[in-house]
């Protein structure tokens, strides 16, 4: 798009977009088309205070809602109403709450944004849905050209398949149940480490609001006298998978060629440090939960 991003740091207690930050960015920068907030982990972010910054300079909001597939805002409203944005995506990756193998969903308000989006997954072709550029060629004698379509701009092929479609759909009506169980492993981690000293929730807030996708803790690595690599090889050798969520998109090498350097958010980066992501997911067993807990308090004693 020709667009430069702009990183703006998080808050340290939910991990979300901190509006402190974004508004610092927006001081050093002279232009800002959009912002495009995170709700990390399944929480949402302060979408009031978002939009509120952001219509000062007439930016539009796209949330990034893959994680958060069923979460409510402070209000009640569910993600995605896009009451403080243009739009929101989510996704059907095979990990989220809805699986449908890959692909994904875009909500808006916006009728103008929804046919465009229309185009734009089938390679920016209209078919009859907006008004023709060329109507001499689209009718004839005042009847439409049933053949007739037009590639109006440069789209993608973003078509979502019919199978995975069914797929998603099938399981709309099990999300309530995926999200409360989700909800009870979350506060049953909550209790199982309230008194651990080396390791704590690292997003201990909004539990009755968020999605939980993924349940990540922080870890006093230096305190526990154990380096992350040796706590996850650890943690294999006893049959449990761990990951981290995420590297600080501007440390990869691709946003390093274009010149982004360590430090521009340093609390992301603090976060990145002590950052591990725990087994949650709706068929997680309790047994195989308090196995989790044990070998996290065997290991980090």
């Amino acid at each position: 798009m020709g667009a430069r991003p702009v990183f703006a740091d998080i808050d340290p207690g939910t991990l979300n977009l901190s509006v402190e930050s974004l508004e610092e960015a927006s001081r050093k920068e002279a232009t800002i088309k959009a912002v495009i907030p995170v709700h990390f982990a399944g929480l949402p972010c302060d979408m009031n205070a978002i939009n509120a910054t952001a219509e000062k300079w007439g930016a539009a909001i796209i949330e990034d809602a893959a994680h958060a597939f069923g979460a409510s805002y402070p209000d009640g409203g569910k993600v995605g109403n896009c009451v403080n944005s243009l739009m929101t995506v989510f996704s059907f990756h095979p990990v989220k709450a809805i699986a449908a193998g890959e692909g994904g969903l875009i909500t808006t308000n916006d009728e103008a944004t929804y046919k465009r989006l229309l185009r734009l997954r089938s390679h920016g072709i209209n078919k009859g849905d907006d008004p023709m550029l060329n109507p001499g060629a689209a009718q004839e004698d005042g009847e439409p050209n049933l053949w007739y379509y037009e590639m109006q701009e440069l789209g993608f092929n973003y078509r979502i398949t019919d199978i995975q479609s069914a797929l998603a759909l099938s399981q709309f009506g099990k999300l309530d149940a995926f999200l409360e169980r989700r909800k009870e492993l979350a506060l049953r981690y909550d209790a199982a480490f309230a008194s651990m000293a080396t390791l704590k929730p690292a997003q201990p807030v909004g539990r009755d609001r968020s999605a939980h996708h993924i349940y990540p803790v922080r870890i006093d690595f230096a305190k526990s006298g154990l380096t992350r690599t040796r706590l996850m090889h650890g943690l294999r050798e006893r049959d449990i998978g761990t990951q981290v969520h995420y590297i600080p998109v501007y440390l990869q090498p691709y946003y390093r060629n274009l010149g982004y350097k360590p430090g521009a958010c340093p609390t992301a980066e603090a976060y990145y440090r002590e950052a591990l992501s725990l087994p949650l997911y709706y068929s997680l067993a309790n047994s195989d939960q308090d196995r989790v807990v044990s070998a996290l308090n065997e290991l980090l004693q």
